[in-house]
Formats: structure tokens, C-alpha cells, sequence
């Protein structure tokens, strides 16, 4: 059985995305990823912006709808992707206490 899921992807510069880390190879990680185990991704989430601030509106818009849609599964490339500050970090350990939600993480 899939396991219901969304991918986030995020680059926090324009050397960043040169560099190895471009969306499109973050993209390609991650849904190899989700095939190979098991993962359904029902929807993707990318940005270009930095993590270290907190009230990232793309990052919100994520955590809206992985609450509002039951998904159990984020993925992403590695934890810095997904946060770099303490308010962002409080917000993932709520999803995963409360509505226990895992973050899986290919590097």
C-alpha cells in the first residue's frame, strides 16, 4: 500500500540552485525516494527563499495541508531544506506529536 505524502523542496539562493542543490535535482531525489518506498507524493511544495525566518508562507501553506489531508509523510532532501530556525522546528515537532506525521530525509 502507498503511503500518502508531499515533497519539499527548497533552495535558499541563486548559487544554490547552480550548484547541485536546483530544485529539479531535489525533485529528482526525492520522487526516486517515494518510489522506491512506497511513498504516493499527492503534492509538492518548493520555494526559493532562506529557512533561517521564520513565517515562510509556502512552508505554511504546507503545514496547512498536510493537517487539512491527513498525510502522515513529508519528505525532503535533507532537515535543512525544511527548517533553520527555532519557530519552524517548534511548528514540525507539533505535526509530529500531534498529528503524527513523519519527515523522511534522503541525506
Amino acid at each position: 500500500m502507498l503511503k500518502k505524502s508531499v515533497t519539499y523542496v527548497r533552495v535558499s539562493s541563486k548559487e544554490q540552485e547552480q550548484t547541485g542543490y536546483s530544485p529539479l535535482a531535489q525533485k529528482r531525489l526525492l520522487w526516486t525516494f517515494a518510489r522506491d518506498n512506497s511513498f504516493d507524493v499527492v503534492k509538492e511544495f518548493e520555494i526559493a527563499e532562506t529557512a533561517k525566518k521564520a513565517g515562510r508562507e509556502v512552508f505554511n501553506e504546507m503545514i496547512a495541508y498536510v493537517k487539512e489531508h491527513e498525510i502522515k509523510h513529508i519528505i525532503v532532501e535533507k532537515t535543512d531544506r525544511l527548517y533553520r530556525n527555532w519557530k519552524d522546528y517548534v511548528v514540525i515537532e507539533e505535526l509530529i506529536e500531534q498529528h503524527d506525521v513523519l519527515i523522511k530525509w534522503k541525506k
